[in-house]
């Protein structure tokens, strides 16, 4: 079998080093587009650098794209790299809710696939943590809280005005859905400069908790969450991807991280992701749109934002759109 070709699109500094690391490790690393990637392209040890998108899909022929751009651009980019014939990966939401639906249309209709998720979810202890829920180890969850912490966020579109960056609140949604269950309402407040808190009811009628930090302390960064289920069993994920799951003082389940010796692209789940993304290019051409539930995660997003704007509980339009359709058996399944 051929080596699969992949090729970034967007800026390196605006993406996890991680990220870029796995990329070359699960395949070629071909090509890569941005106005400076004359700059960077012999670090990366990547074989063509361009400035221009339609050159790069013309001449690299990528099988996949890594596309790390703003939220605004997303859609149209992805939708030219489809025409093209490559696959796409975006870590954080493809676009609006509506250009989901479109974009679903569009990569069935060419005969390739989107894959929009965000790295934490293929780390060991996000995997582990699923396989505890869904096996019953843990008991039925009665309760979810999520710390998100990032530093200095950059925010590279005039669509991203949010008290926090879309993708980060992409992300623990994202969390939320294939871990308990999608979004039914969500009350959210700005508290401050890039500080945001969110309470939130999943169809399952889970609640959780929400707070997001844009701009923290180095020491802080990361992502953390609790899920407490009705035995009395706890399980927490801290911003180093440790899990421990116990029962009073009985330990069910942990996931320990050797600090000194861990891989920071396995653990954050860069390799996980980026495996994952070579898995859909190999099973070849075969239409799948938006992998995922993309569409209803990008809407109870957008829901977050909404209420914290008009300062008021938000249902999210695909929920809306489908009363009592989506319940906690579509985790997973196509957006």
């Amino acid at each position: 079998m051929a080596p699969v070709k992949f090729a970034f699109l967007g800026a390196k500094r605006d993406v996890s080093p991680w990220l870029l690391q796995s990329l070359s490790r699960v395949g070629t690393f071909e090509a890569i587009c941005d106005e400076d990637a004359e700059r960077y392209v012999a670090k990366l040890h990547v074989r063509w650098a361009f400035s221009d998108l339609s050159a790069m899909l013309r001449e690299a022929e990528p099988d996949g794209v890594v596309l790390s751009r703003p939220l605004g651009d997303r859609a149209r980019l992805i939708k030219q790299c489809l025409a093209a014939g490559a696959g796409v990966l975006v870590t954080g939401a493809p676009g609006s809710a509506t250009a989901c639906k479109r974009l679903a249309s569009f990569s069935k209709l060419s005969g390739r696939f989107v894959l929009a998720a965000p790295a934490i979810r293929f780390s060991p202890a996000i995997l582990l943590a699923r396989r505890l829920v869904e096996s019953g180890k843990l008991g039925s969850p009665i309760s979810m809280a999520i710390h998100s912490t990032r530093r200095g966020s950059p925010r590279t579109s005039v669509d991203d005005h949010g008290a926090v960056p879309s993708d980060q609140v992409f992300e623990a949604v994202d969390l939320i859905h294939h871990l308990i269950g999608p979004l039914q309402q969500v009350f959210a407040c700005v508290h401050g400069d890039g500080a945001l808190i969110a309470s939130a009811i999943t169809v399952p009628g889970v609640p959780v908790s929400l707070v997001f930090h844009a701009s923290g302390q180095a020491e802080a960064v990361g992502l953390e969450l609790e899920i407490r289920a009705t035995d009395g069993t706890r399980l927490c994920v801290d911003r180093n991807q440790q899990l421990l799951c116990v029962t009073g003082s009985r330990v069910n389940a942990a996931h320990r991280v050797a600090m000194a010796m861990a891989d920071p692209a396995v653990e954050l789940g860069y390799d996980g992701l980026m495996a994952e993304f070579r898995r859909h290019v190999e099973a070849g051409r075969t239409g799948l749109g938006l992998v995922g539930a993309v569409t209803a995660i990008t809407s109870a997003t957008e829901a977050v934002f909404a209420s914290a704007e008009r300062r008021r509980p938000v249902v999210p339009k695909q929920v809306r759109a489908a009363p009592g359709k989506q319940t906690a058996a579509s985790i997973g399944t196509a957006g």
